[in-house]
């Protein structure tokens, strides 16, 4: 049993040696592009690289400040610790976690890559909706302020501690949009 699972891990490590381009410094990268972070690459003067194809993003087209949400599977290092998140546009944001701490009682050793959508939207109004909004928050009858929030959602999957193939459906952001 535990032949297997090495069998499984070092087929993994291939497989995401290949993906990844086999360029050594792209392990610990994140899963959507640059280096591990829960701090987009723009902000750290980081150059991206292009990891897999890019499907139409019907809310923008892959860019640093709207990166490429392609999920692959990545192994993290454990204990690395993230700097926290600085305040900027609304962007999409990764950050690796233990299977164990997504809360949803899968066990495993497993790191996977959470996205997450975060970030400041601008109060302009876009939609009828946003005008009315935008003169009702003037005048102190409405409250609050556009969001940002996942467009569109990504499966993520992992080997639970039985050997056995997880998919969670939907459980990561693929792109994210200011919405009122």
């Amino acid at each position: 049993m535990a032949m297997g699972r090495v069998m499984l891990s070092l087929l993994l490590l291939l497989i995401l040696h290949l993906d990844l381009g086999g360029d050594p410094g792209a392990w610990g990268t994140p899963v959507v592009e640059g280096e591990l972070s829960s701090q987009p690459a723009a902000d750290r003067g980081i150059q991206r690289t292009q990891l897999g194809k890019h499907p139409q993003n019907p809310v923008c087209s892959p860019t640093p400040s709207c990166p490429d949400p392609d999920y692959q599977l990545l192994l993290v290092p454990t204990g690395a610790r993230l700097p926290r998140a600085l305040a900027g546009p609304c962007q999409l944001w990764s950050l690796p976690l233990p299977v164990a701490e997504l809360g949803l009682g899968y066990t495993s050793e497993e790191m996977v890559i959470f996205h997450y959508c975060a970030g400041s939207c601008p109060r302009g109004a876009r939609t009828q909706h946003g005008l009315t909004l935008a003169r009702l928050r003037g005048q102190g009858r409405a409250h609050g302020g556009p969001c940002c929030r996942p467009t569109r959602y990504a499966d993520v999957a992992f080997l639970d501690d039985r050997h056995r193939w997880q998919r969670l459906p939907q459980l990561s952001a693929a792109a994210c949009a200011c919405s009122d």
